[in-house]
């Protein structure tokens, strides 16, 4: 005898966290797409000093882009696990 798996639905707060999620997802690759755009603008530079300046800078901001982006996929992918539907199992 199988048990049959019933899934309820998401809840209000289940779909915000769901919702908020992939609008996160969404706006990061948006900005990910501006970012890639606007470093192919860089003027080209001549002295190394500079040159190393600004490619240590870059770095340093997408560093921190990746940062940003992983933590609050974690945060707000685990709020929207929690959140969804519980699983019931009933005897058939």
């Amino acid at each position: 005898m199988e048990a049959i798996v019933v899934r309820r639905k998401r809840g209000v707060f289940g779909w915000f966290f769901l919702l908020l999620f992939i609008g996160f997802n969404m706006v990061m690759l948006w900005l990910a797409d501006v970012g890639m755009g606007a470093a192919d603008r860089l003027p080209g530079l001549s002295t190394n000093v500079v040159s190393l300046g600004v490619d240590l800078g870059a770095a340093i901001g997408v560093a921190a882009f990746v940062v940003c982006w992983v933590v609050g996929f974690l945060l707000l992918g685990l709020f929207a696990y929690l959140t969804r539907g519980r699983r019931v199992s009933e005897p058939a």
